[in-house]
């Protein structure tokens, strides 16, 4: 009887463990285009290293508030997290044209982290907040390429 009641007991522990792991985490969907400016002749740009890298200041400057616009909706619903956190970034490409992850990632996190914080749901993107983060490829959706962000926070 005593040892059944102490396997209930660490049943439970460990559904209340997973159950706090669940609530940790927070996910975002981050837009890849229709934030940077199109080139010349262009329909649509992507928010990619190269794009970013080539832009005008001021037009990368923009795209970076127009990505702050729109995740803010997404960011305001949550309270300012306290403590460590890692970040998993899964990137949902357009088509199967063999990417380059870092690629499409990279401005995308770099954009997001800021936003996070500019908008108090960090108090800093450094090390002493974000101390791990990963790039998985998620796939292609052709009708939604994106890059979903999930937000877990370390105890």
């Amino acid at each position: 009887m005593l040892q059944e009641n102490a396997q209930q007991q660490a049943v439970s522990a460990l559904a209340l463990l997973r159950l706090m792991m669940k609530m940790s985490d927070y996910k975002f969907i981050l837009p890849i285009y229709g934030i940077a400016k199109p080139k010349k002749g262009a329909l649509t740009q992507s928010l990619n290293v190269n794009c970013y890298r080539n832009a005008y200041h001021r037009s990368s400057n923009d795209a970076k508030k127009k990505f702050k616009a729109h995740m803010r909706p997404q960011i305001e619903q949550f309270d300012q997290i306290e403590g460590k956190v890692k970040i998993k970034y899964v990137f949902y490409a357009k088509s199967n044209n063999s990417p380059d992850l870092d690629n499409f990632v990279g401005t995308v996190k770099k954009f997001f982290q800021d936003a996070i914080v500019e908008c108090g749901l960090l108090p800093d993107d450094n090390v002493n907040y974000i101390v791990a983060n990963s790039e998985v490829y998620g796939g292609i959706d052709k009708d939604n390429p994106r890059v979903e962000a999930f937000i877990t926070v370390l105890y």
